[in-house]
């Protein structure tokens, strides 16, 4: 749909720039809006929206990628056998908050008690436990019902998400 979206608008640009221009020739038209040297006679927003457009259609494929890969981090799991690359390679993806759960469990050996972490961290309860439920969802932590708070591990390898 973002690709029908920009397709149209493209074809749209070129021509309010064919129809304001007095040749034909709609290649040469892209070429010069594409350069940025459009003629005297072509409007002002047409080199304007050109670029406007190529910017949001640039944006957009960043943001698609993006968003085809981050389900990756969500196939990453970590190892609590050493293996700080899979750390590290997880860490990098994390926001602020998740790196600060993520590093007070790699430093009590990957559990902790939930109201530990949120004592540790600074954190409210409430904050803590949805940086966990975001952690969880991507399956870098799970948690386990322990009275009336929650353990709190990070996934191993031979660990599956429940």
């Amino acid at each position: 749909m973002l690709i029908t979206a920009s397709i149209g608008l493209g074809i749209s640009i070129v021509a309010i720039s064919v129809a304001s221009q007095k040749t034909q020739d709609v290649l040469s038209i892209i070429l010069e809006l594409i350069s940025g040297q459009a003629p005297s006679d072509t409007p002002f927003f047409v080199p304007l929206s050109f670029m406007l457009f190529f910017s949001t259609t640039l944006a957009s494929t960043i943001g698609a990628i993006y968003f085809l890969v981050l389900p990756e981090i969500k196939n990453k799991q970590v190892s609590d056998a050493g293996s700080i690359q899979e750390i590290v390679a997880v860490m990098k993806f994390l926001l602020p908050d998740e790196k600060q759960v993520v590093e007070l469990l790699m430093k009590h050996e990957g559990a902790c008690l939930q109201k530990d972490i949120s004592k540790e961290s600074g954190f409210s309860r409430l904050k803590t436990h949805r940086i966990i439920v975001r952690l969880a969802e991507r399956g870098i932590v799970l948690t386990e019902r322990y009275g009336n708070t929650n353990i709190v591990k990070l996934v191993t390898i031979n660990e599956t998400k429940k």
